[in-house]
């Protein structure tokens, strides 16, 4: 039951994108396959990393750096470097960069939600039978935020790659995706009240994408 709910949203945005956008069903594979693929990497990073707090006089800020530097800079720089081998120029031309966008859109999807087992495993070791229900629980929160700013980071990274692409380089995209998604884990993992401001970076992490959006698709224009 916990495994399939952590599928559920990347399952009803290919059902969409499918039907409603017309996109092929194998190039989303591509792009399940690539979000998978970033998933060992990353938890590694994330699992093993050299704990260097001790280096800093101020937890607070060891915290930031860390969450700037290691899920902001190195995961979406590598999340940005995986969007290469989505199929592009493939569709009518005027929807190229709004299907490259959906596309990475899958590929941050399917890197969250696989993500979300792997959190699910982690955390059911340690569960009794209450704490397991709760889990559930756990997982329908990441769903709308964790899912979110990985959907959305990766869409910022996907119109960064298609600019240079394009010969209009858009650095900002990727520099958004970086500092929105460290922000978002900064605050996230907080217990207190200041968590809830990551709630905000994840509606702010989706005004940016389509404000990023709607100036490149201007400029192509």
């Amino acid at each position: 039951m916990g495994i399939a709910l952590c599928f559920v949203p990347l399952i009803l945005a290919i059902v969409l994108f499918t039907f409603a956008y017309k996109i092929k069903i194998t190039h989303q594979l591509i792009a399940v396959l690539l979000g998978l693929l970033a998933v060992l990497p990353i938890s590694f990073i994330q699992y093993f990393i050299p704990d260097f707090s001790g280096l800093f006089r101020s937890p607070v800020l060891f915290s930031f750096l860390k969450s700037l530097i290691i899920y902001g800079l190195i995961e979406e720089v590598f999340k940005a470097l995986l969007l290469l081998p989505l199929p592009h120029k493939i569709y009518d031309e005027n929807e190229d960069m709004h299907t490259f966008l959906l596309l990475s859109f899958v590929m941050g999807l399917s890197l969250g939600c696989f993500e979300s087992v792997v959190y699910y495993f982690d955390h059911l070791q340690v569960a009794n039978s209450q704490g397991a229900t709760l889990l559930y629980g756990k997982i329908a929160v990441r769903i709308f935020t964790s899912d979110i700013i990985h959907m959305m980071c990766t869409g910022l990274c996907g119109l960064f790659i298609y600019s240079c692409r394009n010969k209009t380089a858009r650095v900002s995209c990727l520099v958004a995706a970086v500092v929105i998604h460290g922000v978002y884990d900064f605050f996230a993992g907080f217990s207190g009240s200041l968590r809830w401001f990551s709630v905000a970076v994840v509606l702010m992490s989706i005004a940016q994408c389509r404000i990023k959006y709607t100036a490149l698709k201007n400029t192509d224009k």
